[in-house]
């Protein structure tokens, strides 16, 4: 068919479209530019935002897994695996965790364990289990990455970022592949030591060192030990409650010995002392010294002290050992966590201390945490409890008098002090969170001139006496026994007929009255030193070494208030819930700590933090827990009317 060219009114409609069709203008391109650009704005943190899901949600999924393979080696073996086990074949001395040669001591830890059970019958056949993990037999096996112990969120585990194990330049690297999970081995103080009046150490992990044969435990409050396992019969703790896993990072460096999936070691696959008797009580906690681990001060001068805190994988360069790891994830905000009934929640790391510290403890009485969980991990500070009660209060009587039993009070003046005041020459960076604060104790008070003996206590809690132990023993003060324990016997000292007749009734003080007791109301710094001085016969010993032994109740000098052993012999428990950030909120009249909480005030010196100046609140402990050098004292209300009966002491 012949095509002829438009004419009249075609011709024109042909032109004119002919020339809109050349193209957009320079104004419309900008809009359209402008459009992409804002589309583009909106779409691509929407895109990180899906792909950072994906990568939590697949996190989310290899706790799962794993958790559900802990179950399946606990219906095998009756039990669950050890966080690693150690071998003393290869050392000249079982005392393991003095040494730093990790590689020929640690053998197969709970990841290696549970592979058969996760079907990585692959992976099992590239380990001995005969020999140390750092073998060279073990190479091929330490080396493999491994998904299921792998965060896609941290961009540090990676196959160029192994971590490359050695003790000195000369010796070749063992080098160990990355991972992000570790169980959960405690929030008990990293000490072995035993406790003393030099510092009670509240919660402390356990270790077993035997000569004949060599054999070494070690084990903490945790779902797991090193050389020992635990079975969930043993969980005191609700199975939705207790922690069984939880997210690690990945070392910064091939230094950083964090993060590691298949060496059993605390910091690479195994938490431990990271609660509140450590500077390591939360998640992703970025306080300087919070982690514990060998290798340290290489780490830091191969990435740099500042660079570590802005990573947010701080560690104590001066500590040349694995005694503490804390929770980390790349996540922002907080931690996943698996529980041991297979639940897995992430966690703030704004979490309160004490509850991150008790829901890692198998030994949480599971009532404690068997209510209201979902609503617990989302305070952050609990109210003040307010000012005491009115008829708290011994406004008149004498200066001292004895009750029933035996026990001596005396009667303490209404003061303002300054609570929290560092140490005489000891108060460089002293802890944010407890700063010096105002306190007024507003009204007269009786407390106890010295600690509960043995006989006292036996005595109201109806104990049948030791008859074999000497007398001299029934005025030691009595130790072991729980926050719990000092309660009821309040109550039953208070139920006592001749106390009620006598309008008496008993408590435990407060923290702010003991500190206040302790100073005999002194606002001034207290001299402390770290050594006892050759002429020093007081009997202080809190924070000084080397420590004293427990004596009877009342063998040292009274301070200016007349009380004894405020200084020394056993540590005490008060009456407060223990907050780690409280005073700085904390009322400034008769404060009596927080509403709840989940452990309990312990104090045995003038200052909290027993002459240090770091973040280290040792002696705090659940009020389920006792301790061999914890004691305490008691406060004494008097009713208006009985005052003037009570008799004096001459």
């Amino acid at each position: 068919m012949q095509c002829f060219p438009p004419t009249g009114q075609s011709a024109v409609f042909a032109e004119r479209t002919r020339h809109r069709r050349r193209g957009i203008t320079r104004a419309e391109e900008l809009v359209s530019i402008g459009v992409i650009a804002v589309l583009a704005a909106v779409a691509v943190p929407a895109v990180l935002k899906v792909r950072s899901l994906a990568r939590s949600h697949a996190c989310q999924d290899n706790l799962r897994v794993l958790v559900m393979s802990l179950h399946t080696y606990h219906d095998a073996q009756g039990v669950l695996p050890p966080a690693a086990h150690w071998s003393v074949a290869n050392t000249a001395s079982p005392a393991l965790r003095e040494s730093k040669r990790v590689d020929q001591f640690t053998h197969q830890n709970w990841a290696q364990l549970l592979l058969p059970h996760l079907g990585r019958d692959d992976l099992v056949e590239k380990f001995d289990a005969s020999v140390p993990i750092g073998a060279r037999k073990n190479q091929e096996g330490r080396t493999s990455a491994f998904a299921t112990m792998t965060c896609p969120e941290d961009t540090f585990n990676r196959v160029d970022n192994m971590h490359a194990f050695r003790l000195s330049e000369y010796e070749e690297p063992r080098r160990y592949a990355r991972g992000n999970y570790a169980i959960n081995g405690g929030t008990q103080h990293s000490s072995g030591a035993r406790p003393n009046t030099k510092s009670s150490l509240g919660e402390v992990t356990r270790v077993v060192v035997e000569n004949d044969p060599p054999a070494f435990r070690m084990w903490g409050n945790g779902v797991a030990g090193i050389n020992r396992s635990f079975s969930l019969d043993d969980f005191t703790n609700g199975q939705s409650t207790l922690v069984a896993l939880e997210e690690l990072r990945a070392g910064v460096h091939p230094l950083d010995p964090r993060g590691v999936w298949a060496l059993g070691q605390i910091g690479g696959s195994i938490t431990w002392a990271h609660g509140v008797q450590g500077d390591a009580s939360q998640p992703n906690i970025r306080f300087f010294r919070s982690d514990d681990v060998q290798g340290c001060g290489d780490v830091h001068q191969a990435v740099g002290s500042v660079e570590l805190e802005q990573l947010g994988m701080p560690c104590c360069h001066y500590v040349d050992w694995n005694g503490q790891a804390a929770a980390r994830s790349m996540h922002s905000g907080g931690v996943h966590v698996a529980f041991v009934d297979g639940s897995i929640r992430f966690i703030s790391e704004r979490i309160d201390p004490g509850l991150w510290h008790v829901m890692h403890s198998r030994e949480t009485p599971v009532s404690i945490l068997s209510e209201n969980f979902d609503e617990m991990l989302t305070v952050e500070n609990f109210p003040d409890a307010g000012p005491a009660s009115p008829e708290a209060a011994a406004p008149d009587g004498p200066d001292a008098f004895e009750n029933s039993i035996g026990m001596s009070f005396v009667r303490l003046p209404a003061g303002t002090f300054i609570m929290g005041m560092p140490d005489l020459g000891n108060s460089v960076d002293p802890p944010p969170e407890c700063p010096p604060h105002e306190v007024h104790i507003s009204r007269p008070f009786y407390l106890a001139t010295t600690e509960v003996t043995r006989a006292q206590f036996e005595a109201v809690m109806e104990r049948e006496n030791d008859e074999e132990a000497a007398e001299i023993e029934q005025s030691f003060p009595v130790v072991d026994v729980t926050w719990n324990d000092a309660q009821e016997f309040c109550r039953r000292l208070s139920e006592l007929e001749e106390e009620k007749q006598a309008g008496r009734s008993y408590r435990l003080p407060t923290e702010a009255e003991w500190e206040y007791a302790c100073r005999s109301g002194s606002s001034e710094p207290y001299e402390w030193h770290s050594e006892r001085r050759p002429d020093d016969n007081s009997g202080e010993a809190a924070g000084i070494t080397p420590p004293l032994p427990i004596t009877p109740v009342g063998s040292y000098p009274a301070n200016p208030f007349g009380l004894h052993d405020m200084r020394g012999n056993a540590w005490e428990w008060c009456s407060d819930w223990f907050d780690r950030d409280y005073y700085t909120r904390s009322i400034s009249t008769d404060p009596q700590g927080p509403t709840h909480g989940y452990l309990k005030v312990v104090r045995g010196g003038d200052w909290r933090f027993v002459g240090e100046t770091c973040r280290h609140d040792y002696v705090m402990m659940p009020p389920w827990k006792s301790n061999p050098v914890v004691s305490f004292r008691v406060v004494c209300e008097v009713s208006q009317g009985q005052l003037a009966q009570a008799s004096s002491v001459p």
